[in-house]
């Protein structure tokens, strides 16, 4: 068996802060049955800063979150990262150059973005990852009480955190939206959500956001601007979400203005009452999930 290093800085109160958190303790237990592992998992600030991580083949130190992980290989010193990061950060692009960088897993991927950070041939490192819910949430029996509605509210809605930097939401007209405030507990929020016929997408830090895979799971079809950012497995416009059109001017979705929400607006109004195109939007949001 090879032998394998792996840095994902944790500690007791980031283990189970978010689901890529329980995902990257599950990956490693999954790692061990098939290398042998020394692991560098334990960070005691890991929730209010980042870690410097000392990898096999520099002297140098390389700054990891607590939504990051490094793997590396003892025998040929390659390793590979994997970041769930909503921002570019040193672990994603410092290392592009390194021969021994082998991919670099991108969670919130745009690739106009990381083209612009470039500093050579290193398109090729660089590859479009998954995202994930907020935490561990039960999105089975979610999926199944909303099966089991049959007359929804006829707006789309929003609830969700920083909503004082999500401009648009004062845009859209009250007779089609419903929202625009906090989240609060999931299971309050998710039982009041999924009895509306779609959800409104926006962009917070990044593009993708938990609410996102969360909408899959619950088979809610969400509506948005098309996205720009990429997953392994590409997420096809008015095949997986309702999808509008991005207009030129339109650079982050959640600073839009009014006439922008009326693109969302007609949208909706375009398809809110096609049942057949609901259903086929929530089964393929669901599936891909």
């Amino acid at each position: 068996m090879g032998e394998l290093i792996i840095h994902t800085p944790q500690n007791e109160a980031s283990s189970r802060y978010r689901y890529y958190n329980i995902f990257f303790k599950n990956f490693v237990d999954f790692i061990k049955t098939k290398f042998v592992v020394e692991e560098d998992t334990f960070f005691e600030h890991a929730n209010i800063m980042s870690y410097p991580v000392k990898l096999l083949n520099t002297d140098s130190t390389s700054d990891l979150l607590e939504c990051e992980m490094i793997i590396e290989n003892k025998e040929t010193k390659e390793f590979v990262v994997l970041s769930v990061s909503d921002t570019l950060t040193g672990a994603i692009l410092n290392h592009q150059s390194n021969p021994l960088c082998k991919k670099i897993l991108v969670a919130q991927y745009n690739q106009k973005i990381i083209d612009s950070h470039l500093r050579g041939d290193f398109s090729h490192k660089f590859t479009p990852w998954i995202y994930f819910p907020s935490n561990e949430y039960d999105l089975d029996s979610k999926y199944e009480k909303r099966n089991n509605i049959t007359e929804f509210v006829d707006k789309f809605s929003f609830w969700g955190t920083s909503v004082e930097d999500r401009k648009i939401l004062t845009h859209f007209d009250n007779q089609y939206f419903d929202g625009g405030l906090p989240i609060g507990d999931f299971n309050s929020y998710s039982d009041k959500l999924m009895k509306y016929k779609m959800a409104l997408s926006i962009a917070g830090r990044a593009e993708f956001c938990y609410r996102d895979v969360e909408n899959f799971g619950m088979g809610i079809p969400i509506i948005r601007f098309e996205y720009e950012n990429k997953m392994a497995v590409p997420l096809i416009p008015n095949y997986h979400y309702i999808s509008i059109d991005r207009p030129d001017d339109l650079i982050y979705d959640r600073l839009g203005e009014r006439k922008h929400a009326e693109m969302i607006e007609k949208r909706f109004l375009e398809t809110k009452d096609d049942e057949s195109f609901l259903k086929f939007i929530s089964k393929n949001a669901r599936d891909y999930y």
